[in-house]
């Protein structure tokens, strides 16, 4: 019980550790509204599973955030936590999905090669929001040092090992836990694989399980389960389409570039090799 009573203490402790930033497939399911398995033992932060609300209750309705659509109805903009999403209305002709409007950002850049301009951006923004332009103008810009880069006033980063984007403002201290110029990353999840995740296809990543999945892998006719060791000894289990893995089991899918395993139940995860996007 005291360690239960610790974890919870750690994970509402956001300023101090960023378990969505430092631990696998954590800022995943939190986004879709998932609670924290405490690991069995201390020796790591990170949960070892999660346990997922009924995020389709109702096959015919789409779900986000837990409140129902019925078809063609909308989503209130105040309500979608990713400023890139705008305009999205449930679908289900073909199953539960939502449909957005196309959000186009046209930056500006000046033709003229001595004319330097950067874009600047609001930490609610999906595009450039204005832009500073000379030489004399951007030295006049506060700057923000992050990770050994330098960013100018107004400039978005994503400092390393969080789930934050940040926007370099006069009032940056280092510090990502400061709304007013920092904020959580939203990877639109349901709103983008709403069908993929009724489904039960497992996300794709790219590199580390700590940002947002490129893709979802759902299960076809080829697919097959390679069982492997439970090293870990942990109960709860992985869901492919129709098919129960335990952790440490693969998966094999028709992209051979892709390996997928139940690592961190109660979705399968994928990761896809670097050396594919050369």
């Amino acid at each position: 019980m005291i360690n239960v009573i610790l974890f919870v203490m750690l994970v509402l402790s956001t300023a101090k550790t960023d378990l969505a930033g430092e631990c696998n497939l954590a800022g995943f399911y939190f986004e879709l509204g998932c609670t924290p398995v405490p690991p069995a033992d201390n020796t790591t932060i990170c949960p070892e599973a999660f346990t997922c609300p009924d995020l389709h209750p109702d096959p015919s309705m789409c779900y986000y955030r837990g409140k129902p659509y019925a078809d063609r109805s909308t989503i209130p903009q105040v309500a979608i936590n990713n400023p890139c999403s705008q305009a999205c209305s449930c679908s289900t002709t073909a199953g539960p999905q939502f449909d957005c409007a196309a959000v186009d950002c046209v930056e500006i850049f000046d033709s003229d090669k001595e004319q330097q301009c950067i874009n600047t951006y609001e930490l609610d923004s999906c595009c450039s929001t204005g832009s500073v332009c000379g030489k004399d103008e951007i030295a006049k810009l506060k700057t923000c040092e992050v990770d050994g880069q330098t960013y100018m006033e107004g400039q978005t980063f994503e400092p390393k090992n969080t789930r934050k984007t940040c926007i370099c403002t006069a009032q940056w201290n280092g510090t990502t836990d400061n709304p007013s110029y920092c904020r959580d990353i939203n990877c639109g999840l349901e709103i983008h694989y709403q069908d993929k995740i009724f489904d039960n296809c497992a996300p794709v990543f790219a590199g580390n399980m700590r940002s947002c999945p490129i893709a979802f892998q759902c299960p076809s006719t080829s697919s097959k389960v390679i069982r492997g060791l439970n090293l870990r000894s942990i109960s709860q289990q992985c869901s492919f389409g129709n098919v129960t893995l335990s952790v440490g089991d693969e998966v094999t899918v028709d992209e051979k570039c892709t390996k997928c395993s139940c690592d961190v139940p109660p979705f399968v995860s994928c990761s896809r090799k670097t050396s594919c996007f050369e």
